[in-house]
């Protein structure tokens, strides 16, 4: 099609056509109507969707107050559960319900950028509300030192530094510590010490035989449980590595002495006894389930 072969109107061919008195009689009804002032409806279903959305955004902000601007980490992050603040060398603590869902303290850790999973295990009513740990599964292989100190007087569950690199991206476990139950295991929170954990206030089961502390333990009202407690030469300094065995009674005999106790359960004592000369070979060091794993 040419454009140029389509009708053309131009100004000079409409002079005139607005003076003709039906033009005039039309121009002046419109002009003289009353013009209602236009309405834009919102179709409800929309309206429902915008107040449930800006409802959404006011939760998430509760969640995410001190989140930086650019997304990454924050320096102090607050829920209903725990409170954390990267204070250089350290990040202060302060657990403020230990029954939280344990997604809460991790929520809390991520926010100021640590790779933690926590777990919530029973443990000694002395423990209970207090952050066990940092363990690190596979090993801390970074700059710096990683470590716990609690903190007292503390008007909370807990109250503590943590000593982490910020930039640590290994993956880091904490325990939250919650009642035992009776007779439950407590979360086994370290190392013992082959020198003489003592389980029993007023008394040193280091050095004594097995009868003698089983003994103590009935007086007390305490069930005793055995671990044997087999160390290996390790270097040519004289150093020593060691693991301990649970074992059942049948095992263990009674002249053998014991070298550390602690508390098993809120009714039993584990007794680490080193093995005596008719005790064997010593087996293979085993990895035995930590609370961490």
């Amino acid at each position: 099609m040419n454009l140029a072969d389509l009708a053309r109107v131009d100004d000079q061919d409409l002079r005139g056509e607005a003076s003709a008195p039906e033009t005039q009689q039309l121009m002046h009804a419109i002009m003289s109507e009353e013009r209602e002032p236009a309405v834009v409806t919102t179709p409800r279903r929309r309206r429902r969707r915008l107040v449930l959305g800006l409802a959404t955004v006011a939760a998430a902000a509760a969640v995410a107050v001190g989140t930086s601007v650019v997304g990454g980490p924050v320096t102090s992050y607050a829920n209903a559960a725990v409170s954390i603040e990267n204070a250089g060398p350290y990040f202060s603590v302060t657990i403020t319900d230990p029954t939280a869902d344990r997604r809460r303290f991790e929520e809390a850790f991520r926010a100021v950028g640590l790779n933690v999973t926590v777990k919530v295990i029973p443990v000694a009513p002395s423990e209970v509300g207090k952050l066990i740990g940092p363990v690190v599964p596979d090993g801390f292989k970074w700059h710096g030192s990683i470590g716990t100190q609690g903190i007292t007087p503390c008007s909370s569950a807990f109250c503590g530094k943590v000593w982490m690199p910020a930039d640590f991206p290994g993956r880091v476990v904490f325990g939250i510590g919650r009642p035992a139950r009776p007779g439950e295991p407590y979360a086994d929170d370290g190392p013992v010490d082959p020198e003489g954990d003592e389980a029993l206030p007023g008394y040193t089961s280091h050095g004594r035989t097995v009868v003698d502390v089983r003994a103590e333990l009935g007086r007390r009202g305490l069930k005793a449980g055995y671990r044997l407690f087999w160390k290996y030469a390790e270097k040519d300094d004289g150093s020593m590595s060691w693991f301990d065995e649970a074992v059942p009674t049948g095992r263990v005999k009674d002249d053998w002495i014991v070298a550390s106790t602690r508390l098993h359960s809120s009714d039993t004592v584990d007794l680490y006894v080193i093995p005596g000369a008719d005790a064997g070979p010593a087996p293979s060091p085993y990895p035995q389930p930590r609370w961490y794993d």
